[in-house]
């Protein structure tokens, strides 16, 4: 009976002894990774395709601590002038000690969705803020997070969207105009322009439309031409232009 007493004051001891230990180990194994750097993030890349708007942030987990991690999840949030624009989150499976993981967080917005967020961001350069929001627990017990924030370039690709140069020609019932931007994104627009035109009353009187394919850092113009009935025909009236099937100017228009 005695021994037993013995061995259970013993086992009590050892546990302990892990219990002050842990939190000790813990702190040494998690100086190690921020020492090494273990999580890094690299500056995420903007792409345009199929009417969406992509970016992608490349990140590295190194684990150089002691202790296995898990639960290990990311999350990026995009905002202008707090606003928020996008999130999205990516969990990620146990990155053991020793072992390194490189993956990517990548974020989706529709065009349609980001004019109804900040239309802004199709016309004008600007910075966005991107958080980074990592979080892990260490030996599968104690959880960590921290953020970082830090700004990304914006060149919108329809940069100084402008209509100009309105006439009608009544021989011909010609309708025309210019339409003019600067594409100052890193990718190219590619799609098709379409043109509406309605009166001062508000009827559809023309429409017309136009494939483009405009290079990163390009300037652009086109010459825009529709046919018009003479008899809806006004002095002033709204023109709206569409890319991808999704409304990026409204303006009103006059005669000269």
């Amino acid at each position: 009976m005695r021994q037993t007493i013995r061995a259970l004051g013993w086992i009590i001891a050892i546990l302990w002894i892990c219990t002050l230990l842990l939190p000790i180990t813990v702190a040494f194994s998690l100086i190690k990774l921020f020492e090494s750097k273990a999580v890094g993030v690299q500056e995420p890349t903007v792409s345009f395709s199929n009417g969406n708007f992509s970016m992608s942030a490349p990140f590295h987990i190194n684990n150089t601590g002691f202790y296995d991690l898990s639960d290990i999840g990311i999350s990026i949030q995009i905002g202008r002038k707090n606003k928020t624009i996008s999130t999205s989150s990516r969990l990620l499976p146990n990155v053991p000690a020793g072992t390194m993981v490189n993956s990517s967080c990548d974020i989706s917005v529709s065009l349609e969705e980001m004019v109804s967020k900040d239309r802004e961001l199709l016309i004008n350069d600007t910075d966005l803020n991107v958080s980074v929001s990592p979080r892990f627990r260490v030996a599968y017990i104690i959880a960590f997070g921290f953020s970082m924030s830090f700004a990304v370039q914006w060149g919108a690709p329809f940069y100084n969207l402008t209509i100009s140069d309105v006439a009608y020609d009544n021989v011909s019932q010609k309708f025309s105009m210019w339409v003019s931007f600067d594409n100052h994104a890193v990718y190219p627009v590619n799609g098709s322009l379409l043109v509406m035109l309605y009166n001062d009353i508000g009827e559809h009187i023309g429409s017309a439309t136009q494939d483009v394919n405009v290079p990163s850092e390009t300037p652009f113009q086109t010459f825009f031409e529709l046919t018009i009935d003479r008899l809806k025909m006004t002095r002033n009236g709204v023109v709206r232009l569409y890319f991808g099937g999704t409304q990026i100017l409204e303006k009103e228009w006059e005669l000269s």
